[in-house]
């Protein structure tokens, strides 16, 4: 009995750190990482603040976790770490990743629209193809990310920083860019057409194959002698 017991003091031991940090982790239900796991789908989903780059990591392996793509849905990933995921091809329409970090993230051809990633950080993400339609990046950072041929169209992009990402092919076609920061970006043949360019700081970008951009749309925005325009255009210089 002696033993018995020591052996069950040393557990309660290892296992407190592990309980400490559950209890100050924000909640989750236990169960709905289980039915992630093994099934790939858990559509409303409470996971705020876990860390899903491991997982996500894993379940990118045949055989592993279960078998088919991401199904994230309406689930709540509030300051989630999701750094370096490989959620290519992830279905997660009307997920809410605000707050949370998805650096370097792999999320090409993932299904974003509707989804909420207000103030997440997306520096060097990978979104190539990927549908943002009507979602929600208000303050967001995606300095050098990767939007080749992504679909944001109705997007919010309010006070958002996409320096130096590169938007080739991409549609953000009526996108509000208020506020917006995309010093040296690369936005070639981008269809901007009825985007809201309010205050969007366009210094050093390169818009000069863009289309569907107005003038009425620069006299709004600002540049520097560098930004790249079609030369029938002009933008006025940022304070």
């Amino acid at each position: 009995m002696p033993n018995i017991h020591r052996f069950i003091g040393r557990l309660a031991t290892a296992l407190l750190p592990l309980f400490i940090a559950i209890a100050a982790a924000p909640a989750f239900e236990a169960g709905d990482l289980e039915r992630l796991w093994r099934t790939g789908a858990c559509l409303g989903c409470d996971l705020r603040g876990i860390d899903l780059a491991v997982l996500s990591l894993q379940r990118s392996q045949p055989g592993v976790g279960g078998a088919g793509l991401l199904d994230l849905s309406g689930a709540d990933l509030r300051g989630s770490q999701l750094r370096q995921a490989q959620l290519s091809r992830a279905t997660l329409r009307g997920t809410n990743f605000s707050g949370a970090i998805l650096d370097e993230a792999d999320l090409r051809r993932a299904d974003l629209r509707e989804a909420k990633l207000i103030g997440a950080s997306l520096v060097l993400v990978n979104l190539s193809s990927a549908r943002l339609d009507d979602a929600n990046l208000t303050g967001a950072t995606l300095s050098q990310a990767r939007l080749d041929g992504t679909r944001l169209n109705g997007a919010v992009l309010t006070h958002v920083d996409l320096g130096r990402a590169v938007l080739t092919r991409a549609s953000l076609n009526g996108a509000d860019l208020t506020d917006a920061h995309l010093p040296g970006a690369f936005l070639s043949d981008t269809d901007l057409y009825g985007a809201k360019l309010d205050r969007t700081d366009l210094s050093d970008a390169d818009l000069s194959t863009a289309s569907g951009l107005t003038q009425a749309q620069l006299d709004r925005a600002c540049g520097s002698q560098t930004t790249r325009l079609p030369p029938w255009l002009k933008v006025r210089p940022c304070n």
